[in-house]
């Protein structure tokens, strides 16, 4: 009877966490996820793998296509593109002999990211000398993705690019929950605190608004920080003696 007791639990502990063992998203379909947005068919110089960020799975995928190299991190959960990047050093110098100037070069950016000038939160460019050429490094924000370029002043090739997601949209009217919401969040993950024994704060962290706080109960203390657009826990410390779990 004990056996099969102790079976069932280990059955049912099994059943509660399913994304901690699977993902929605498969190997093959990250990678397809990838490739799709690089414009390019089924490469044999691909590796896929699966890791944790910020309390949700991702793929971390890299191939190589004629002579540039892609790295993508897929959320495993909806398959959504977290974060992406190319470098195409690799192409060589390629001098075109004409010389772009600060404003071409930003141009050259934001229609590549397909973002208008109206729509930046902000916008940094320098002129920077990369293994002996003139490139610009352009960064910039439209609010919910961070992107950065490298562009070569002669000719105005990309030479790296990066985008990164920095805050979820929600729907169209770009709403964030509140402290109240975000409050309850992590309240339940100590069940007995209330409201008396939490500190929490609205932040911005790259551009994301975030809520931070800290927790104090029955002599420990959780300090967290939940995503003000999606409610997600990203961050959680719990500072105490080893003496079992919550």
């Amino acid at each position: 009877m004990k056996k099969i007791t102790r079976r069932v639990l280990v059955a049912l502990a099994i059943m509660m966490i399913p994304g901690m063992l699977f993902a929605a998203v498969s190997r093959i379909d990250a990678e397809n996820i990838a490739l799709s947005d690089a414009g390019i068919g089924r490469t044999e110089f691909i590796h896929t793998e699966r890791d944790w960020e910020h309390g949700r799975q991702i793929y971390d995928v890299e191939f190589y296509a004629d002579g540039v190299e892609y790295d993508y991190e897929i959320d495993a959960e909806t398959g959504e593109i977290i974060s992406k990047d190319f470098d195409a050093e690799r192409y060589g110098n390629n001098s075109s002999g004409t010389m772009i100037d600060e404003v071409e070069a930003e141009d050259i950016a934001l229609s590549d990211a397909g973002v208008s000038w109206d729509d930046t939160e902000y916008f940094r460019t320098k002129m920077d000398r990369d293994h002996g050429r003139i490139v610009y490094e352009i960064e910039f924000s439209d609010g919910h993705h961070k992107y950065e370029y490298s562009i070569a002043a002669d000719g105005g090739r990309i030479l790296e690019y990066s985008e990164e997601v920095v805050r979820q949209r929600r729907g169209n009217s770009g709403d964030i929950i509140s402290i109240e919401e975000a409050t309850r969040i992590a309240l339940e993950r100590v069940p007995g605190a209330t409201e008396r024994d939490i500190r929490i704060r609205a932040e911005r962290d790259d551009g994301r608004r975030i809520y931070e706080g800290s927790i104090w109960y029955d002599r420990t203390e959780y300090e967290f920080e939940i995503d003000a657009a999606s409610g997600r826990i990203i961050e959680w410390d719990r500072d105490r003696e080893r003496d079992g779990f919550f």
